[in-house]
């Protein structure tokens, strides 16, 4: 399944993708208008069995639907609790950043705000002063049931469903602050979707290419095959000492290829145009705009 959220910013209905077939366009099935009291892709969806819930209703005869073409969606789950992301889980990544690359056991974490999430669609906003961001694709991880003491084999099983996470980062402000929370926190500095796709769906999670391309160039294309740290082990090692909840999310790092590295660098600018995508998890395309402080 593909789950979505459509329509307004702050106002957005949960929804499921239901793909153009040869006699019809694309659609989304209006999950509250077939069930009143699935409000939400938030915690509650999560705890009360909602993927289960969700494929009962596809078996049902009468779908209400809509036609996809020009609605708006907005991230594909509600707005979590946490955003976790690693750090330095693509060699190439951090040879580029002038990092060494882990030589611990265990993987490197960092926070994101949810407050900068923002539609797969929407645009990316820069305030005066950034002068040096760039975009990041990244495969995000939406946990799907409580975590705790998690064993690397039955990893999978906690897992709700996978999307794409553009991890936008001020540069000037990652070099200049000792964390990188700062620098990757700014309103819509984290574009999110366009579905969340059920594990299901994607029975070869290390095998999908990964790209992002600026003003129609690629910069970064890799393979989720190239992470140093895999899902299972991720999350085995964060629930040592934390427990994760259904809608947290875990961004799994960026491969090497971002803006800032090439040569001249290609940073994002007013009116640029920014697409994300990876393999079965669909495309972001994103605009970039000043907001005019």
């Amino acid at each position: 399944m593909k789950l979505v959220r459509y329509g307004a910013p702050g106002a957005e209905r949960p929804g499921l993708w239901l793909d153009a077939t040869a006699s019809e366009p694309a659609r989304i099935l209006d999950v509250r208008g077939m069930a009143f009291d699935m409000d939400d892709y938030d915690a509650r969806f999560w705890r009360t069995f909602g993927l289960d819930r969700l494929r009962g209703l596809l078996l049902e005869k009468k779908l209400k639907t809509i036609p996809a073409e020009g609605v708006r969606l907005g991230p594909p789950i509600a707005r979590p609790r946490q955003i976790i992301c690693l750090d330095r889980n693509f060699r190439d990544h951090a040879q580029e950043m002038k990092m060494d690359t882990p030589v611990s056991e265990f993987p490197g974490y960092f926070l994101k705000s949810p407050g900068a999430l923002c539609g797969p669609y929407d645009s990316i906003l820069l305030r005066p002063g950034m002068d040096c961001v760039d975009a990041e694709v990244e495969l995000a991880v939406v946990i799907g049931r409580r975590a705790r003491d998690v064993q690397e084999a039955d990893a999978w099983s906690y897992v709700g469903g996978l999307t794409i996470m553009n991890d936008v980062s001020n540069r000037d402000l990652q070099k200049a602050r000792p964390h990188n929370f700062f620098a990757k926190s700014a309103d819509t500095f984290g574009p999110l979707g366009p579905w969340l796709v059920t594990c299901d769906e994607i029975p070869q999670p290390y095998a999908l290419t990964m790209q992002q391309r600026l003003n129609g160039d690629v910069l970064q294309k890799s393979s989720t095959a190239h992470m140093i740290f895999r899902v299972e082990v991720v999350l085995a090692d964060l629930t040592r000492v934390m427990t994760l909840e259904p809608g947290d999310v875990i961004s799994m790092g960026t491969p090497g290829g971002i803006g800032s590295a090439h040569h001249p660098p290609r940073l994002l600018r007013d009116g640029d145009v920014v697409e994300c995508a990876i393999d079965a998890l669909g495309a972001q395309r994103n605009s970039v705009a000043m907001s005019g402080g």
